[in-house]
């Protein structure tokens, strides 16, 4: 199988801190893959480097085989990656449906007033809707969706530039635990059509996922695995927890991984 998306060396640094350090990662088509971390591992670092924001000090990224340094962001997300950040990045004062017919045109909101959509792209809208389970909020003004919607509404706004690779940037941050659940559910179901990274501090949420979970720390790979396989691996524990030397041979750590306190700075 041909390698989506791989990181060989990658290196970013700023003013003599390392962010990244020799970061090597590889994605396959159709892959849902989880990355965690403590704070200061890398993981924005890690997502600008993909997205052309941040140039590597050294090392290269290949998309499809081809090197995406000195690619600009524009370039980058027209070549089929797509990022959403933490903080929904929707239009507030239109409608869900007007927000995705934006998306599926490529028009401002003016030239769109104008010149309506074709059968084919309001069926796009319609299906995205449904995807996202934001059908009966259509004609809902965005700025009244709940935390959760406006994740799913952006969500939706990404798949309507039918990208190859989904970047997602910790999708459940503020949710209830049912929204939590419902958005587990959707990143699942869009996995194999779809390549899908997603970045998370939720422990419970990662193991719902039930992908390959990469380890970032001091920005590199500490381990991947299964959830199982890396909750129980003493490296991790001691980059979590700092407990390792107390734990008995077999203990398994804790359920959850909370952030431990880090002085590192995470550009």
């Amino acid at each position: 199988m041909t390698t989506l998306l791989e990181l060989r060396g990658v290196s970013v640094s700023f003013d003599g801190f390392l962010a990244l350090n020799d970061l090597n990662l590889s994605l396959q088509p159709g892959e849902l893959r989880a990355v965690i971390g403590p704070n200061g591992a890398g993981k924005t670092t890690f997502l600008d480097v993909i997205t052309g924001k941040v140039r590597p000090t050294q090392g290269d990224v290949f998309f499809r085989g081809r090197s995406l340094v000195g690619t600009s962001e524009h370039r980058i997300a027209r070549l089929g990656i797509g990022r959403k950040f933490q903080t929904p990045r929707v239009y507030q004062n239109l409608t869900a449906r007007r927000n995705l017919e934006l998306a599926v045109s490529h028009r401002s909101p003016f030239d769109l007033l104008f010149r309506g959509l074709d059968g084919s792209s309001q069926d796009r809208v319609a299906h995205l809707l449904k995807v996202v389970g934001l059908a009966p909020q259509a004609q809902q003004l965005a700025g009244g969706l709940s935390h959760g919607q406006k994740q799913w509404l952006e969500i939706a706004m990404l798949l309507a530039q039918d990208p190859d690779l989904l970047l997602v940037d910790e999708p459940v941050a503020g949710l209830s635990d049912e929204e939590t659940e419902r958005t587990g559910e959707l990143l699942r179901s869009l996995a194999g059509d779809h390549t899908l990274l997603v970045i998370e501090h939720d422990m419970e949420f990662i193991r719902n996922l039930d992908s390959s979970v990469t380890v970032l720390h001091e920005g590199h790979v500490l381990c991947e695995g299964s959830m199982e396989a890396v909750q129980s691996d003493p490296r991790v524990i001691e980059v979590y927890l700092g407990v390792e030397d107390d734990l008995e041979p077999g203990i398994a750590p804790p359920s959850s991984f909370p952030d431990r306190p880090s002085s590192e700075l995470q550009p």
